[in-house]
């Protein structure tokens, strides 16, 4: 089925060049291949978005409902959110530009809560030294990309060109670029920098270096996957994997990232592996549908959590051994002690101290999902006990990108 997509994303409703949904497989019938290490076939659920003149976006099944509950959301929020008038910076960098610079069409919101529009920015004429252009064939929508609108979380920069999902080929390269060829597919993610001399970056966590610039709204005012092209540092611009098509690359590049990340950390780099260990992912949407699939695949034994089992059966399609109904208390006390790691996926920070009580002594509770609560900082859980503590994730490092192409394939 085809549907309009919400207003604040293009074209009014009904108006001859609005974009429209085409809405792909479904999470029950996603990415089998993945969890047996197949290298075709594999479909995380996201749904496709073809715009004229704009790249493909490609949206998780999670949030199909997502993309439209989201204005009730917006209408309560924009009444927090300061309006920004359009600058005349704003108003010159639409102009027509004239002479050898470079003008990247893409979508913008303007201020924060504004609806996306056409918009152009302009770069130099041609990619500087280590940088590559491409040109965004798929482009995934991120939930933190919708907060980024709204500037929810206070860091947002404006014109704002969201977007960190992003798949596509090198039309040009810099001074210095030899690992790229012109029309190479590549993707790149949530990241564009770091400082490169401090001992995160030294010692392979540049994702947490404290001068980490993102794909886009940092301090240097970057644009996102949005648009037509991307100028990127080469380093952070990841050949893709020839087993898997574009629209099913682009979401691991957040989504897929975000979940590989912890149980790489908690399971594969700890003495004896996966094999054994009790995992439970929590919150089976956008990020736990790719969780159970990854730690199945790791080796571990894998229970899907979720408020109720309306999911009991997707889950177990996805890979998971078993399931287990949060809002159950008879079933949560009998779970619990029993888990070495848990993958918390969701945002919500009601059930914090329930999913804890899961855990067996130093077992730890990974938390990938945020949201806007006040309580996200888990440091009041109690963890004393039984020597269980929180763990954060946060993307991964370089390395771990090229790490996850080759579980998945």
């Amino acid at each position: 089925p085809m549907l309009p997509l919400p207003p604040w994303l293009g074209a009014p409703a009904g108006s001859a060049d609005t974009p429209r949904l085409h809405v792909g497989p479904s999470r029950s019938g996603v990415a089998r291949g993945i969890a047996a290490g197949a290298s075709a076939g594999v479909s995380t659920g996201r749904l496709a978005l073809t715009a004229a003149g704009t790249a493909t976006v490609c949206v998780s099944a999670a949030s199909s409902l997502l993309l439209h509950r989201v204005q009730r959301r917006r209408l309560r929020h924009r009444q927090r959110c300061q309006r920004v008038p359009r600058s005349a910076e704003m108003a010159q960098s639409v102009a027509p530009v004239v002479g050898s610079a470079k003008c990247i069409e893409c979508f913008a919101a303007l201020g924060p809560g504004q609806r996306l529009e056409r918009w152009t920015y302009v770069v130099e004429s041609s990619a500087g030294a280590d940088e590559v252009d491409v040109e965004i064939t798929h482009c995934g929508v991120c939930h933190s990309d919708i907060h980024q609108i709204d500037n929810a979380w206070g860091v947002a920069s404006f014109p704002l060109v969201p977007g960190h999902e992003i798949v596509g080929r090198v039309v040009a390269v810099g001074e210095g670029v030899g690992q790229f060829q012109i029309g190479e597919a590549v993707a790149i993610g949530v990241q564009r920098g770091s400082c490169g001399s401090c001992s995160c970056c030294l010692s392979g966590m540049d994702n947490v270096c404290a001068k980490i610039l993102k794909t886009y709204a940092g301090l240097g005012n970057d644009r996102g996957g949005f648009a037509k092209v991307i100028r990127f540092p080469s380093r952070w611009v990841f050949k893709c994997p020839s087993g898997l098509s574009a629209e099913h690359i682009a979401p691991l590049m957040c989504a897929g990232i975000t979940v590989f990340s912890p149980l790489k950390r908690f399971l594969l780099a700890v003495e004896g592996g996966a094999q054994g260990k009790r995992v439970g992912i929590i919150g089976i949407g956008g990020l736990g549908h790719l969780g159970v699939q990854f730690a199945a695949k790791m080796g571990a034994t894998v229970v899907a959590i979720s408020r109720t089992d309306a999911k009991a059966a997707e889950a177990r399609g996805l890979g998971a051994h078993d399931f287990l109904a949060s809002r159950d208390a008879e079933s949560m006390s009998a779970a619990a002690g029993t888990f070495d790691v848990l993958l918390n996926t969701v945002s919500s920070t009601e059930d914090l101290d329930a999913y804890v009580g899961l855990l067996k002594p130093r077992g730890v509770m990974a938390c990938v999902g945020r949201g806007l609560s006040s309580r996200e900082v888990l440091w009041k859980c109690p963890a004393k006990c039984g020597q269980v503590g929180p763990a954060g994730a946060w993307r991964a490092g370089e390395d771990y990108f090229r790490q996850l192409f080759g579980a998945v394939c």
